[in-house]
């Protein structure tokens, strides 16, 4: 296994870590188990999407997304469940769901990485029809800026779990005011 395999496969041990601290705190522990099954997603097809060559990048990009959309619409995904379970948990999150700055964070890293893997798609396209001769970023280059979101991401998800508990302590002290409520 090479460094950027490990690097790729490494996320699952600091989702685990940060459930495990945040256990008791429903709006995180659903935030963190919808997280780390996006991340269970991605790693059963991360080999499969390498034999893809051309469209590896197209299967990244869409990865990004599937990632970004259940953040940003979390409360409402919670919502829906309820309404069609009836399981009291997801409306308790519902209610209590509020954005930390390490989500918006993770946003805009997966933002960044989506956009990375659009211009490796527009490159290897180009590259198949002739239009230009050579890599305009090497694979050292895009290497590299993948392993540095990775770390990022891992120390956005650990500073996540960390201010958990003074996070919610602050909205219960504060009430609900502070917090960003999705609209009905």
């Amino acid at each position: 296994m090479d460094f950027y395999t490990i690097v790729s496969y490494s996320g699952i041990p600091f989702l685990l870590f940060a459930l495990v601290y945040t256990w008791k705190y429903e709006s995180s522990r659903y935030f963190l188990l919808l997280m780390l099954l996006l991340e269970v997603v991605d790693l059963a097809l991360y080999k499969i999407s390498y034999t893809w060559t051309t469209h590896m990048y197209l299967y990244n990009m869409v990865i990004c997304m599937l990632i970004v959309v259940p953040v940003v619409y979390r409360s409402r995904i919670a919502l829906f469940i309820y309404k069609l379970t009836g399981i009291p948990f997801f409306s308790r999150v519902y209610k209590n769901h509020h954005f930390s700055i390490q989500e918006i964070g993770l946003i805009l890293l997966h933002l960044v990485d989506f956009v990375l893997a659009a211009f490796n798609y527009l490159e290897v396209w180009l590259y198949k029809f002739y239009v230009i001769d050579g890599w305009i970023m090497s694979n050292g280059v895009r290497n590299f800026i993948l392993v540095s979101l990775n770390l990022l991401m891992y120390l956005c998800l650990l500073t996540y779990a960390v201010k958990t508990p003074a996070r919610e302590l602050f909205y219960k002290e504060h009430g609900e005011s502070f917090a960003t409520k999705a609209s009905d």
